[in-house]
């Protein structure tokens, strides 16, 4: 690690976005327990402390578990719009002035049966209040769930499309690839892009890099989140870099969830080195006991990056979000 000091204020004030953060995976602890309490549901520690404790896991499975009882506790039009308020505020705090949430529709839509207008109305409620409240930006995009199938997918695309609002931005996909090989998920990445949405994937960050090549190829994806395994496979680095599709990458996610060995190997500064378009997200960030100016300090600390890269990630995640030209402009002469 260096001595030189991570310049916090600096790195605060610069105007920024997140375009990997999932809507989920932003539910603090104090926000878990309002929420079981309000649907009958027994926590899984009684008071905040216990509940930062609990989210900690040994491995992506376990993790899984705690993703995954959250997003149990999300059932009702105003838990979506408390959480969308609540982490956009945060990120305005932290200095980003735009914000493109990723919510898990399949689960909601399918594994759950809850209505999508339920999940998209409170989604948006909560993305115009914390507007009003102190002028961030925001937009939303579905993600797939590839290990429910692509006929799972398909049935997550109607609802979607059925009720398209303007802040649905994209579509993307999460989870587990095993059935990208065999199973058509293309087509409903294609009906995506028909109805005017981009298209975003996870890809090559426990999995190989083939995955991010198969993302591009088979799904269009306009940015990859993570990406991490591109920098050792030749032709993919050349792909991304052929097409400038950026990687959304987050550090402090893919050491705790094993992709990285320890922080100091993450291959973030190779990436940057190899002229790959980057931009950092939190992911999860309460589970992974980070958030969006920490992701830029452990560039700083761990990759040994320095302002001027820090602020090319600044730059680089207003110019490659979906946000519309005019916004991106105001906020890059601000």
């Amino acid at each position: 690690m260096t001595e030189a000091t991570y310049p916090a204020e600096l790195i605060r004030s610069a105007p920024k976005a997140e375009l990997h953060v999932h809507l989920e995976g932003s539910v603090g602890a104090e926000t878990l327990l309002a929420l079981a309490e309000d649907h009958g549901v027994q926590p899984p520690a009684r008071d905040v402390e216990g509940i930062r404790d609990w989210y900690s896991f040994r491995d992506f499975p376990d993790f899984l578990e705690r993703y995954f009882f959250v997003c149990r506790l999300l059932k009702r039009r105003e838990d979506f719009q408390r959480v969308a308020y609540d982490y956009l505020l945060t990120a305005h705090h932290q200095g980003a002035v735009h914000v493109e949430f990723h919510i898990s529709s399949s689960y909601h839509t399918q594994e759950v049966g809850l209505d999508w207008s339920v999940v998209l109305e409170g989604a948006v409620a909560g993305c115009e209040q914390a507007e009003q409240a102190c002028g961030i930006s925001s937009l939303l995009i579905p993600d797939l769930s590839p290990h429910l199938g692509a006929a799972s997918a398909q049935a997550t695309m109607d609802a979607v499309l059925a009720q398209l609002h303007p802040r649905v931005v994209a579509l993307g996909m999460g989870g587990p690839s095993d059935r990208w090989w065999d199973e058509d998920f293309e087509s409903a990445f294609d009906r995506a892009r028909a109805a005017g949405l981009r298209t975003v994937c996870h890809a090559g960050e426990h999995g190989p890099a083939k995955e991010i090549r198969h993302a591009i190829e088979n799904f269009g994806a306009e940015r990859i989140q993570h990406g991490i395994a591109a920098i050792d496979a030749p032709d993919v680095l050349g792909l991304l870099l052929a097409k400038k599709i950026p990687c959304d990458v987050c550090p402090a996610s893919n050491f705790a969830l094993k992709a990285v060995d320890d922080l100091a190997s993450h291959p973030l500064p190779r990436m940057v080195e190899a002229g790959l378009t980057i931009t950092l997200g939190s992911d999860d960030p309460p589970l992974f006991h980070t958030d969006l100016l920490n992701e830029y300090r452990i560039a700083w600390e761990y990759g040994q990056l320095r302002e001027a890269a820090l602020f090319d990630f600044a730059k680089n995640s207003i110019t490659e979000s979906f946000a519309t030209p005019e916004a991106k402009e105001r906020w890059l002469t601000s």
